[in-house]
């Protein structure tokens, strides 16, 4: 009788050890299954745009901010004095600009003056020419006219330049660039002292917050990331031999390291089409492996499966497990029992 019961003990677990086998070879074609799976949560970098020392920091870290609230501010003393040097180099050009434009008024009226000048010349000039033809001037008379007339004419040129010279300064709607430049300086300086006050840009959680007042920032560097609780997702990898199920909207079901017992339905929002091959990258010669093996790994394929209503305790980075489910048929049902029992199992490891 002894026997009898070892006997079937054996047999059962060959059976159950074969019928395993069957499962996991079956299931990279009939329902891929996938233990390489990790959650993903937007992170926004949050770094200051300028330099400075931090005066305060308002957040903890671990604490969940809305857009628009604070976050930190850097001591803006120096902003603060570029601001008012600003102000007042935009105000040296406006005064600048008003005395270009008294300059452009006087040589409007030196023109005129000019341009009277060369009309006596040009008269006289005609009066002499007769004169000398008449004896009563001699040629050296003419030549002193005609040399006045030629440097008369020339004074009308030279006023008429200068007066085109201020123009072109004075051409633009809102006056010289001098005065556009000292605005453009001036905007940029509120926008640095704006920026020494930096705010959520979205809503999220406040993580790797290492900061305390008197830390110095250099602008680009980062000052602490807000993860979004907002939008989240799951990368997968599935031997590639399952591809005829891993299309987009395909459901699967999700077990997660960090929820033991919870099983979650989700769906494949896209697949990668491309791995990075690390024997043929873009310009290089390929780089050829030899490999003796008979049997060699499977290529990953890369999905992005997104669940609704993800419990926001969940890190970026918590791992998965993933089945594809398919509705209706055998797998169907054999890859929801599995999943219950790889969700229950989490309680152990």
């Amino acid at each position: 009788m002894g026997n009898k019961h070892y006997q079937w003990g054996l047999y059962l677990v060959l059976g159950t050890t074969l019928a395993f086998a069957a499962f996991l070879v079956g299931s990279d074609t009939q329902a891929p299954f996938t233990t390489q799976a990790q959650l993903h949560r937007t992170v926004a970098r949050i770094a200051p745009e300028v330099s400075g020392n931090v005066l305060a920091v308002a957040v903890k870290n671990g604490q969940h901010v809305k857009r628009g609230d604070a976050l930190l501010s850097l001591d803006d003393s120096d902003y603060q004095l570029a601001l008012e040097q600003a102000k007042a180099d935009l105000a040296q050009a406006h005064q600048n600009h008003e005395a270009r434009e008294q300059e452009l008024n006087v040589a409007k009226a030196t023109l005129v003056q000019k341009q009277q000048t060369a009309a006596n010349a040009k008269l006289k000039l005609t009066r002499n020419s007769k004169l000398v033809s008449q004896g009563l001037i001699t040629q050296e008379a003419l030549d002193d006219s005609q040399n006045a007339a030629t440097v008369a004419d020339a004074a009308v040129t030279a006023a008429e330049a200068e007066i085109a010279r201020l123009k072109v300064q004075l051409s633009d709607r809102d006056g010289d660039a001098a005065v556009e430049l000292a605005e453009a300086k001036l905007a940029q300086a509120r926008l640095d002292l704006a920026r020494t006050r930096m705010v959520a840009p979205v809503d999220g959680i406040v993580t790797n917050l290492q900061l305390q007042s008197g830390s110095y920032l250099n602008a680009g560097s980062p000052a602490l990331f807000l993860v979004s609780d907002g939008n989240s997702w799951i990368s997968a990898d599935f031997n590639e031999k399952g591809i005829a199920h891993l299309g987009t909207g395909t459901p699967v079901w999700v077990a997660f390291d960090a929820l033991p017992g919870q099983l979650f339905q989700g769906q494949i929002a896209n697949r990668e089409q491309a791995v990075y091959d690390a024997s043929s990258a873009n310009g290089e010669l390929a780089s050829v492996t030899n490999d003796n093996r008979w049997i060699r790994e499977q290529q990953k394929i890369r999905t992005r499966i997104e669940v609704p209503g993800l419990d926001p305790a969940l890190i970026s980075g918590a791992r998965a497990s993933i089945m594809v489910y398919r509705p209706n048929t055998l797998w169907g049902s054999v890859s929801k029992l599995w999943m219950q029992v790889i969700a229950q199992l989490r309680y152990l490891y």
